[in-house]
């Protein structure tokens, strides 16, 4: 636009002076020459004269001579004259800048402003054009103005120098930023004013140290005079009017007050309702859409709502591009609305391909085998939708956008593009050390959720030390069939000294496999089926616990046990880590099977749940039940079994699976009932984060063990109350920090305040 602007100056300027320049009457030219060149040759001039040696000079010919030159930017003046039959060019070259400086610009400007003007011309070397400094002074000025420097203070100094140069220099004198002193609406009565700013981001100025939102801004009073009309039309006041804006500046152009007249009109019902244009979907089914029923106040949101859905019902069925218009008809008399949904649904739409960007060695058939919207179908946002968040539930998957593309020559196909940004799919854990009870220590584990890109799940985990050594290894395939069926096996072997803590008072040697099936019984629901096969050899001594010689006396002390699995669940998160929105529900049944050495069957149920709350905050809801017992022969339930808690995954603040019943030399020994429930508040970050990498709660956990499932009792519930802080690193897996403080520890109780669990991502 600026460039515009100079250029038809130029044009006027150059049809005058050629209108003075030409007063004498046409010949032929039989020479040109230059008068006034200083750092151009004729050579230059000739290149841009559309007139040679031969032509007839006449009245057009000299306009568009003069024209010409001028639009190169060479020459402030340009006159021509004629000497016998020798045509004399006669200029004044523009000076070149020497040097140019802009200074005390420390609130706007920086590299971008540098290379902005340097686009422009104004840079050291360039010609120099006055109507371009006076352009970047004029901008400089708006942006610090947009930025609440109304005392601002621009001084640009032209200086001669030697050759026809010249050096410019821009010096700024910011001064102070002008505030708000006060926002104040008149006209108001159906509400208050308070209620009326809070819908403005401009404030007046307040306490709060590092305040903006007190600079004046006029695209953001425009912003917020938006908002203000928008709040009342969406409370039924149609004719809402902005009748005028007084912005006030003090003498020391320190504050600004500004002034707000509004006309609220009258308030408006709906009266009905009715669709036009194209309709397609059955009226009965477009009424459900609607949030806009008879009799009620009017409201624009609602309305434009109600349009929304309709467009995503038909961009269901293939219309991608469905406009639905909610234009209001009045009846000013009865102040009545009655809403006519205007549907242009366009051509529907095919889903030409779909391509996938941004998946490192994921294979595409891994992601692929997520869309529920498929290639040479109709198109349907929902489906693609759908599609995005079954890819962010991925475990290597952080983020997933999809963009919606027309394909070029076409009105009825479109490309659905994926971009993809993967976490680490996989963590490994290694630890050396040495305790006094259990001696030098080697432990690790390695878990890769992406394994050789097909999305199948390895684990593998390695224990070592003076009282325990164990190997678990499995294998997911979540696509074990083409429909979705997921296969689970495993394989672990632990020998130790102990069962669930140092001195339980036995050995135990147990070798397992096991195999289970996913079944999805829908997009969001699946069955869980399984058996596994589990062998157990215990060795007892003189300092076991009376609890545990009971159950060998009664059982023996090797074990082949079978076992069913079995469970339902249904998941509607958005993602598997770091979810927003949806739930879990999970409830599991493991059954020995009659032939086994010991009867005894689990039952435990899982909850997790998403509710936004005011702002950004977050509120995470987690529950779990278990319960075991034992049936048929066998009385007592084996105590490698019991249920513990204590940790970070049940009541934090408590050392991991200490809570609980303790056998007679008061070791942890677990129970057969355990109820925990955690309660995290999602606490937008102080620093820029997308809540998909990071997160920081305030939590409140309650649970205990409970040897029998009837001595529940909520006094010897454990309550903790803290901060959690958790964050997907890309060299250390997930990263979890809390520290907690019990609200009523009782005697025994082992306490461990700060808890941190990690693993190495690679």
């Amino acid at each position: 636009m600026r460039f515009s602007k100079t250029a038809l100056l130029t044009a006027v300027a150059a049809l005058l002076l050629a209108g003075q320049a030409f007063a004498f009457s046409a010949f032929t030219i039989k020479e040109i020459r230059a008068r006034g060149l200083e750092r151009l040759d004729i050579g230059t001039v000739l290149t841009y004269l559309p007139l040679s040696v031969g032509d007839e000079l006449n009245d057009t010919t000299s306009r568009q001579a003069i024209r010409a030159l001028y639009q190169t930017g060479l020459f402030q003046d340009v006159q021509l004259e004629r000497d016998g039959d020798a045509l004399v060019i006669a200029v004044k070259e523009r000076p070149a800048i020497t040097t140019f400086k802009i200074e005390g610009n420390d609130k706007i400007g920086g590299d971008e402003l540098k290379k902005s003007l340097k686009d422009l011309g104004m840079a050291d070397g360039e010609l120099f054009k006055r109507e371009l400094l006076d352009q970047v002074e004029q901008e400089l000025r708006r942006q610090y103005y947009a930025n609440g420097y109304y005392d601002v203070a621009i001084d640009t100094k032209v200086k001669d120098e030697s050759n026809n140069r010249v050096s410019v220099n821009i010096k700024v004198t910011e001064g102070k930023v002008t505030k708000i002193k006060d926002i104040n609406v008149i006209g108001n009565k159906a509400f208050k004013t308070k209620d009326l700013l809070a819908q403005f981001k401009l404030e007046r100025t307040h306490w709060i140290p590092f305040q903006k939102t007190d600079r004046y801004s006029k695209q953001q009073l425009g912003g917020d005079l938006e908002a203000l009309q928008s709040y009342y039309q969406d409370r039924g006041y149609l004719k809402f009017d902005v009748r005028s804006v007084q912005v006030a500046l003090t003498p020391d152009k320190e504050s600004i007050y500004v002034t707000i007249n509004v006309d609220e009109g009258s308030v408006y019902k709906v009266k009905g309702h009715k669709f036009s244009g194209e309709i397609i979907l059955n009226e009965t089914f477009l009424n459900v859409l609607l949030s806009t029923p008879d009799g009620s106040t009017f409201s624009r949101k609602e309305a434009t709502e109600s349009a929304n859905r309709i467009e995503a019902a038909l961009s269901d069925i293939g219309y991608a591009f469905a406009k639905v218009t909610p234009i209001p008809d009045v009846d000013e008399e009865k102040k009545l609305i009655t809403i006519n949904y205007y549907v242009e649904p366009g051509k529907r739409a095919y889903v030409r391909r779909i391509t996938f960007a941004g998946h490192g060695t994921t294979n595409d058939e891994t992601l692929r085998r997520e869309m529920r919207q498929l290639e040479a179908s109709p198109f349907s946002k929902s489906a693609v939708e759908r599609s995005r968040v079954r890819l962010t539930r991925l475990p290597f998957i952080e983020e997933a956008e999809v963009d919606t593309k027309p394909v070029a020559g076409s009105d009825d196909l479109v490309d659905i593009a994926f971009r993809i940004k993967e976490r680490a799919p996989g963590s490994v854990q290694f630890g050396v050390g040495f305790s006094g009870s259990q001696g030098f220590l080697i432990n690790g584990s390695l878990t890769h959720t992406n394994f050789l890109g097909t999305g199948d799940r390895v684990e593998l985990a390695l224990d070592h030390n003076a009282i325990s050594k164990s190997v678990n290894l499995s294998l997911t395939n979540p696509y074990f069939t083409a429909d979705g069926i997921s296969q689970t096996v495993g394989l672990s072997y632990r020998n130790s000294k102990s069962v669930i803590r140092n001195a339980s008072g036995f050995n135990s040697n147990v070798m397992a496999a096991n195999l289970t099936y996913g079944i999805p019984l829908s997009e969001f629901a699946a069955l869980r089926l399984g058996a596994s096969v589990e062998q157990t050899a215990i060795t007892t001594f003189a300092n076991t616990p009376r609890e545990l010689a009971e159950f060998v006396e009664e059982n023996g002390t090797v074990f082949t046990n079978v076992q069913l699995r079995t469970g339902i669940s249904r998941d509607t998160r958005n993602r598997t880590f770091f979810a927003n929105y949806g739930s879990l529900n999970q409830f599991d049944v493991d059954v020995s099977v009659p032939g086994s050495d010991l009867l005894y069957y689990t039952m435990s149920y899982r909850g997790q749940a998403y509710q936004p709350l005011f702002w950004k905050f977050l509120l995470e809801a987690n529950a779990s039940l278990g319960f075991v017992d034992s049936f048929g022969k066998t009385k007592i339930v084996p105590p490698y079994e019991n249920f513990f808690a204590g940790g970070s995954r049940t009541v934090r603040g408590y050392r991991d699976g200490e809570l609980g019943p303790k056998d007679e030399f008061l070791n942890p020994f677990g129970g057969k009932f355990r109820t925990t429930a955690q309660m995290n508040m999602i606490i937008p970050m102080p620093i820029e984060s997308d809540g998909k990498s990071t997160r920081l709660a305030l939590f409140y956990d309650i649970g205990n063990v409970f040897a029998e499932r009837q001595d529940f009792a909520i006094n010897e519930l454990r309550y903790t109350a803290g901060i959690n802080f958790q964050w997907f690193t890309p060299f250390l897996g997930l990263l979890d920090l809390s520290y907690a403080f019990p609200l009523n520890e009782k005697q025994g109780d082992r306490i461990e305040r700060f808890q941190i669990n990690f693993g190495t991502g690679f």
